[in-house]
């Protein structure tokens, strides 16, 4: 099962592959800067090549099968806690 988004705030679209709509960028959300007082959300991908696009969250897309394959799978997240 999926994780819940809301598109109203911004919820939940941390760590989600989208496509910017209109450089055809994909990535995957770094940043998420919640809706507040009429604002939509805004949204940071991070590229592979270390640039970022910014735009509100109108300004992407989810990503196609294909576009979904050029994105390596994420790694777990690293625990800060050591091996027992």
């Amino acid at each position: 099962m999926g994780k819940s988004k809301n598109p109203a705030t911004g919820e939940g679209f941390v760590g989600e592959i989208m496509v910017h709509k209109l450089s055809r960028a994909v990535s995957v959300v770094e940043h998420v800067a919640e809706a507040q007082a009429g604002w939509p959300p805004q949204i940071t991908l991070k590229l592979t090549d270390g640039s970022v696009k910014k735009g509100r969250l109108s300004d992407f897309r989810e990503p196609s099968g294909n576009e979904r394959a050029k994105i390596p799978a994420t790694p777990p997240p690293a625990t800060d806690h050591p091996a027992s």
